[in-house]
Order: structure tokens, then C-alpha cells, then sequence
């Protein structure tokens, strides 16, 4: 009943949105003065001599039309040369993304600091999820809790962002058994930073990182591969797309994966299935509608044992323990969480000026979390003199979820005078609905970290949890401005969430809004400033999770944002984007102090977080493509516990470098190698009493491609360099990922 009540809803919010613009804009353009919609459509029968004003309205729509971008074209469109901000990116630089604007924008245009990442750029580092994708991405600690088969828990300019999958909220990374989507199915991940809340509803002061998912194209393309890696990987992928009828107007993809594969832990494995069939028809050249299916099942278990401080960040008298160790039990250690969703991304374009969208989705995740893991929560864990044995916790877990997102908007391009405006209006909602049990103990049998033996370990019973219902629906509208070369974006969000629970029913309501201004110069140099809000309701979660606050219900996070930066390119093919900014951000969440809840989180009342970063990426000769990037960032605690300490887990300074070169030069135009540096600088636990140090990485590649197929070597942390990545006060800390040498076969027909 809740479904449909939910379909009925979604429906009605397009039909009467298409019935307004039908009704506002079926009217000849003389009607809407003094507002100039652009129609391609108004063609009058007889063409009387022209008025004064008429000549001058005319003039200036055709200098307009020689400055702009030519319409896009819908999903699945083919259109050599123009890029889409869903489709594919040509090498490493993106010139178009939708994920700042909701609407295909330059993003030299865009006032705001977004990175991409091709699937090219995906391919050439070897990398197979999405926290490694992000390793050379400005303002982006991509592995900040080291080596974790659970969830992507990359942060942003010092916060966790949210993950959204075209556009609309796709986990909620705080808890655990979230869908975890895997890159082979992407398109492009988009990176933007900074709050991103008038557009998107529930994000941090971070921003979000947003997938494209691969849709079907109408040029045939197929290819297989395989790959092998170090730690017993062996996967097999592929991925499909082209016409299913002559004409075009139904294309289809087909992207498929099955991976067998160990980690870096002992008996922990990285299994996976994933089918993700998609379809597009096209009835007209202005409509497109695609239903994407996906399911994925992983099979993992705890790489992060919680190991204690002594023996990983600082020496034992009995030496470190190693990157490899289990602390749990082999008989029962189990992470599986199955997805099933299906979307639709529905794009009509009226005319040159209305464009409709649409985009809809449901997912159902299952999930058990049996972990067992050290008990280091204390001055002195050890239990015994030699310093080598503690007691463990014992953690059970089911869930199971419905998400519901839905996003409608409508793009109207008008002129008043000499402004030019692109005019967004939209509605989007969210929806989980949340059943869970969980149970919790304690093993007090000593446990030898360095010379494990392993016994089965009882694991507690399941408690049923209360059942949760979380909304959340946005009304927004944006106004993207042109007056010559200033540009200006202007805009404003009401949202509504809510939470139904038993004892713990709750309603809130915010109000958000964006401005920003840039200058486009002639050669290329456009500095921009941008103030942004953010909203982020901490949803309950009943079951361990990092949404739990151990004072009750977590607060909903608020900051706001000052930023200036430019965006340059001193040659066709090359970009470098730099910013400043000063953010502040209230209630903050961070790890719990409390040892018998280490799952729940403590909120810290304001962080300040200022910053610089720049990138370097593109070509830089037509057989060198490069990736460069630094970032500042200081993030202090202002109110709350820890004032004037350093945020945790915030590095103050990171800088990467990557290369691709093509032996062009040698007369091997099908080999390319490259190589990639990356540097993370110390950060510190939340009481700043010890340091996490610095430490630099390095990676390599080498690819032999003729066309048909592909062979290519890479390694990951070349000098398979022992660090640390993270350490909390309570006690625990996690070992980074060790070098990697990963193989991959592909064949293309």
C-alpha cells in the first residue's frame, strides 16, 4: 500500500508539472512579453516586415544562439564531438557535468569546485571500488579508515559527503549493509565540494560524490575481461550496448561481473555478482526513457578488527602485528548484503527552451553483519604481562530496507532584456523504510594477536528492533544567469524529513540557499565566489550504525560555506581549477568514547574547516595525460568537546600526481605505461595526543592496446609500504592497503 500510495504520488508531481508547461508555453512567444522563450516550434504562416523592437529582439536572440551551447541531446543520443553530463568522457577531462547545476553545464561555466572521473581514468588505475577511484581527486581522503570491505567511507574536505547514483540518494554510508556500488557499472563519478543542499536535500558542508551509471548507447560496443590480483582475485566482467531495433529508437546495455577474490585479511574474502541490465527507448528525438535493473550480492566479511594502538601505530615488544591479521572467528565472520533496484531516467525535451526530467528509483537491500572483534577500547587492553592477548566483542546483525527517491524538475531557458536565464524548478523525496534485528556480547577468552588460534565463538541472539519510516521532500527552484561575460547562479530549497518510529516520532524543516558569480574572460581565466548552506538530517538507525548518537537521536547537521577559486584552460584539453573556502559546520559527527558501543557516534558542537586546493588534469601533449592535484586543509573544533584540538582523521595536507604516457615516440603507439605518487600528510585522534604520520605511495601501469583487445599490469603501493591509516582516542586503529598487482584481459568485438 505504501508503494502505491508512493507511485500515485510521483505520478501526479509529473503529470501536473508536463500540464503546466504544456498550458504556460503551448502560446506563441508573442504572448510572453516582455519574456523571450526560445521555441524552435514558432513558425508563423506569413512573415509581415518586421517592428523595430521586433529586429532588435531578433539580434539579440542570434548573437545569443552564436555564443551558446547547441541543445543537448537525450540519453542514448549519438553526437560525435559533444559531450553529455551522463555520458562518456573522452580521456581524463570532463567539459560537462550536470551534477552542480542539474542541467548539462560547461564546467568551466560552473561556479563551484567539481571533479570527474572517467571510466578511462577508472581502467588505467586498476582500482575496484569507489574510495580508490577518488586517491588523486583534490580535497579527497579516499581511504581514511585504510583497508574496509564494508562500505566507501572517503571524506571530503574533512566530512563525509553523501552518495547519490544519478542523481538521487543511494546509502546512507553512516550505517551498515548498504548497497556499495561497484565502478564497472559506471559511466563517470562526479565530485562535487561543497554543500550541495539547495539541489539535493540531506548532504554535509563536504558535498557529494554522484554516479553515472552506464546507459545504453546507440553505437554496438561490447567487450570481456578478466582479472587476477595478488590476493587470489579472479574476476570475470563484461559490458554490452547498441541497438536493439535498426532505427535506434530501443537501444540496450548489459554490464555483468562475478568475482571470487580474497583481501588483504585472512579468511576474509571479496565476492561479488552483479547483473545490471538497462534499456532506452526513444520514440522521438526529443524523448528518451531508460529503465536501468540492477543485482549485486557481495560476500565479505570484517577486514577492520580493531586493532589496538600498540603493535600498529607504535612498536611492541614483540614487534607489529601484521597487515594480514583475522581477529574474529572463520566459522561464522560474514558481511553479505543483496541489492535489487530498478530506475527510470525519463528526458523530454518540449522544445530548445522546456526540458522535463525525471528520475526514479527503488531499491531493496538485505543484509547480516557477524563480526567478532578485539576489545581495545581502554588505556591498556592486554590481559597479560607478555602483552599479546585481549577479549573480544561479539556483534550480530539482519537488516532489511526499501529506498524510494524521486526527482522531478523542470528547465525553462528565457531572456528578459539582455539577461539570459536557464530556470530550474524541481520536487524531490526520499524514502527508507527500515526492519532490523541486532545482538551484542562478549567473548572474555583470551585472544593472541600475534599467534592467533581459532576457536568458534557463540554469537549473540538476535533482538527484533523497531521498525522506521524516514522522508524527506524538497521543493527548489535555481536560476542560472548571463548578463556578457558575467555569469551568476542564484537559488533556494525547502525541505521537509521526518521519522516515524515508535517513542521517537519527529519532523524538522530547513530552509537552504546558493549564490555564486563568475567572470568569463576571453582567454580563458574565470574566477568565480560561491556562499553555500547545507542541511543533513541524521536519520535513526535501531541497529548499530554510525547515524546513533549515545546521548539519543542525532542532530541534524547545518553549515554554510565562503568560497572563491577560478577555473583556467591555457590549451584545448587542459584544465587547472583551484579554490579557497571557509567552512563552518554544527553537530559534527565523530567516534564514540564509549567501549561498549563503538557502532554509535558523538557529536561535536562546531568545526570550522578552511582550505586550498588546486588541480592540474588533461593532455598535455597528444600522447601525455596527467593528473595533478594539492590540498590545505585546517579543521579545528570550535565548540564542544576538543576545542581548539585538530579535527581527527583530517591529513592538513595531501598531494598526487599521476601519469600516462604513449610510446608514440618509439614507434609502440599501442603501448602506454604510467605511474602515479600520492602523499597524505599527518593527521591525528580526536584528543590530538598521538599522530598518525605522513606517508607517500606509488603506483604503475602498463597497458599494450591494438584495438581489439587490451592487456594491461597494474601495481598499486609499488613499495608495499606499511602505514597506518587512521587511529581513534578509544583505542583502535586500521592498517592502510598493501601493494597490489592486479592483472586484466579484455577483449573487444
Amino acid at each position: 500500500m505504501k508503494n502505491a500510495k508512493f507511485l500515485f504520488s510521483v505520478s501526479t508531481i509529473a503529470l501536473a508539472t508536463l500540464t503546466f508547461d504544456v498550458s504556460a508555453f503551448g502560446q506563441p512567444a508573442t504572448q510572453l512579453a516582455p519574456v523571450v522563450v526560445e521555441s524552435a516550434e514558432a513558425r508563423p504562416a506569413a512573415r509581415p516586415k518586421p517592428s523595430q523592437s521586433a529586429r532588435t529582439a531578433a539580434r539579440r536572440n542570434a548573437a545569443r544562439a552564436a555564443n551558446a551551447q547547441p541543445a543537448a541531446p537525450v540519453a542514448g543520443a549519438s553526437s560525435p564531438g559533444r559531450e553529455t553530463a551522463t555520458g562518456p568522457v573522452q580521456g581524463y577531462l570532463a567539459t560537462t557535468s550536470g551534477t552542480g547545476t542539474k542541467t548539462d553545464t560547461p564546467l568551466n561555466l560552473t561556479a563551484q569546485s567539481i571533479s570527474v572521473v572517467s571510466a578511462e581514468r577508472v581502467r588505467d588505475q586498476g582500482v575496484s571500488n569507489i574510495q580508490e577511484t577518488l586517491r588523486y581527486v583534490p580535497g579527497v581522503f579516499a581511504e581514511p579508515g585504510g583497508v574496509d570491505s564494508r562500505n566507501d567511507y572517503f571524506k571530503i574536505r574533512g566530512q563525509d559527503p553523501n552518495v547519490y547514483l544519478d542523481g538521487t540518494r543511494v546509502n546512507n554510508r553512516n550505517n551498515f549493509n548498504e548497497w556499495r556500488v561497484d565502478p564497472y557499472m559506471l559511466e563517470r563519478i562526479e565530485v562535487f565540494r561543497g554543500p550541495a543542499s539547495v539541489l539535493y536535500g540531506d548532504t554535509s558542508t563536504a558535498g557529494l560524490v554522484n554516479l553515472i551509471s552506464k546507459r545504453p548507447r546507440a553505437d554496438q560496443a561490447s567487450e570481456i575481461g578478466v582479472s587476477f590480483d595478488n590476493f587470489g582475485r579472479k574476476q570475470v566482467q563484461m559490458d554490452s550496448t547498441g541497438k536493439v531495433t535498426k532505427d535506434g529508437e530501443w537501444l540496450y546495455r548489459f554490464v555483468g561481473l562475478f568475482r571470487d577474490s580474497g583481501t588483504q585479511v585472512d579468511f576474509v574474502p571479496d565476492n561479488r555478482m552483479l547483473l545490471a541490465p538497462s534499456l532506452t527507448w526513444r520514440p522521438t528525438t526529443n524523448t528518451a526513457w531508460t529503465v536501468l535493473g540492477v543485482y549485486q550480492k557481495d560476500k565479505t566479511g570484517t577486514t577492520n578488527g580493531f586493532l589496538p594502538r600498540e603493535g600498529t601505530l607504535t612498536p611492541s615488544i614483540n614487534g607489529y602485528i601484521p597487515r594480514n591479521r583475522f581477529v574474529g572467528d572463520p566459522n561464522t565472520d560474514l558481511y553479505q548484503t543483496e541489492t535489487g533496484a530498478i530506475s527510470s531516467l525519463l528526458e523530454h525535451n518540449f522544445n530548445d527552451a522546456v526540458k522535463f526530467t525525471q528520475n526514479l528509483r527503488y531499491a531493496h537491500v538485505d543484509g547480516i553483519y557477524r563480526s567478532v572483534y578485539a576489545n581495545v577500547f581502554s588505556t591498556d587492553p592486554f590481559l597479560d604481562a607478555s602483552r599479546r592477548t585481549v577479549n573480544r566483542y561479539t556483534s550480530n546483525q539482519e537488516v532489511s530496507n526499501d529506498n524510494y527517491t524521486a526527482d522531478n524538475n523542470l528547465q525553462i531557458k528565457a531572456l528578459t532584456g539582455t539577461l539570459e536565464h536557464k530556470v530550474l524548478f524541481g520536487v524531490d523525496y526520499r524514502g527508507l523504510y527500515a526492519r532490523s534485528s541486532v545482538g551484542g556480547g562478549f567473548d572474555p577468552t583470551p585472544f593472541d594477536l600475534y599467534a592467533p588460534v581459532y576457536t568458534s565463538v557463540p554469537l549473540p541472539d538476535l533482538v527484533r528492533g523497531p521498525n522506521v519510516l524516514q522522508t524527506q521532500t524538497g521543493l527548489y527552484a535555481q536560476d542560472q544567469m548571463r548578463l556578457g561575460p558575467w555569469l551568476a547562479t542564484l537559488g533556494v530549497r525547502q525541505d521537509y524529513a521526518s521519522t516515524r518510529m515508535t517513542g521517537a516520532d519527529s519532523d524538522r524543516s530547513a530552509t537552504t540557499g546558493r549564490a555564486s558569480l563568475m567572470y568569463e574572460t576571453p582567454f580563458g581565466f574565470n574566477p568565480y565566489v560561491v556562499w553555500a548552506q547545507s542541511f543533513n538530517p541524521v536519520y535513526f538507525s535501531p541497529t548499530y550504525g554510525g547515524s546513533n548518537c549515545l546521548a539519543g537521536p542525532c542532530k541534524d547537521q547545518r553549515g554554510e560555506i565562503y568560497e572563491v577559486g577560478f577555473k583556467y584552460t591555457p590549451m584545448q584539453g587542459l584544465a587547472i581549477n583551484g579554490a579557497i573556502y571557509d567552512t563552518v559546520e554544527q553537530n559534527r559527527l565523530a567516534a564514540s568514547n564509549d567501549p561498549s558501543n563503538p557502532y554509535a557516534s558523538t557529536q561535536i558542537g562546531q568545526v570550522r574547516i578552511r582550505g586550498a586546493e588546486i588541480e592540474v588534469i588533461g593532455k598535455v601533449t597528444p600522447d601525455l595525460d596527467v593528473i595533478g592535484s594539492y590540498s590545505y586543509i585546517n579543521a579545528k573544533v570550535e565548540r564542544g568537546d576538543n576545542v581548539g584540538k585538530t579535527v581527527e582523521g583530517v591529513p592538513a595536507n595531501q598531494a598526487s600526481l599521476w601519469g600516462k604516457y604513449r610510446l608514440s615516440a618509439l614507434g609502440l603507439r599501442d603501448v602506454a605505461i604510467g605511474a602515479g605518487v600520492r602523499y597524505i600528510g599527518e593527521s591525528y585522534e580526536e584528543t590530538n595526543t598521538y599522530t598518525i604520520p605522513s606517508y607517500t605511495l606509488f603506483d604503475m601501469m602498463i597497458a599494450y592496446d591494438p584495438g581489439k583487445y587490451r592487456l594491461q599490469l597494474n601495481v598499486n603501493n609499488v613499495g608495499d609500504e606499511r602505514y597506518v591509516a587512521a587511529c581513534y582516542a578509544r583505542g583502535d586503529c586500521y592498517y592502510g592497503q598493501g601493494r597490489t598487482i592486479l592483472g586484466t584481459a579484455t577483449a573487444r568485438f
